[in-house]
């Protein structure tokens, strides 16, 4: 009994193999000319978007990372010491060491442009809302705007925020209205000297 238990297990194995390498029961099999098709079409794609080698990545995730670092640059070349708080549990993404004291900031990158505006997002989020950042939390938000070769920087004090979710910046003119809330954080790299 033990025997057929065993060979029946040995005669379902060779089934499932020969069903496999057909290409018929489970999808683990050959791939019908099409679905190889799809993929090797896949595969071209992939190797059009790299760029010099590498994968050109356009995820929020990868954006945001790429400001922090871009960030970090510039304030070392400036003179001031940065450093990454270990893993993503703080509101803040950078560290800045002035002379007379530790800035926490938090690093954002704009690219969502509605005319002359560039539409930044002054918040953080939890599960179910969007809270805007606090002085217990941050003390700088930099933003950068890319745009061709050359970077616009905003260094905002959050203060200057008052509790906003979402802040317009107009780096190539004003609203008609003339406001520029936050013209005056251009380039402000001179707010981290300052205690």
């Amino acid at each position: 009994m033990t025997q057929e238990i065993g060979d029946g297990v040995e005669l379902r194995s060779e089934l499932m193999s020969r069903r496999a390498a057909d290409g018929d029961g489970n999808g683990r099999g050959r791939r019908s000319r099409k679905a190889r098709g799809r993929k090797e079409a896949r595969r071209r794609v992939k190797r059009v978007r790299c760029v010099g080698g590498l994968r050109k990545r356009n995820n929020p995730k990868h954006v945001g990372e790429m400001a922090e670092m871009q960030f970090m640059l510039e304030a070392a070349r400036r003179g001031f010491g940065v450093a990454k708080p270990f893993g993503n549990n703080e509101r803040y993404d950078v560290i800045v060491d002035a002379p007379r004291r530790l800035w926490r900031v938090q690093v954002k990158a704009s690219g969502a442009r509605h005319h002359k505006e560039f539409a930044v997002r002054a918040c953080w989020r939890t599960t179910r809302k969007h809270m805007p950042y606090t002085s217990k939390q941050i003390d700088f938000l930099a933003v950068v705007i890319q745009r061709k070769r050359k970077r616009i920087w905003y260094l905002i004090p959050v203060r200057a925020l008052g509790g906003r979710l979402t802040i317009n910046l107009y780096p190539f003119g004003c609203r008609k209205d003339g406001e520029e809330r936050f013209e005056k954080y251009r380039g402000a790299w001179g707010l981290l000297e300052k205690a």
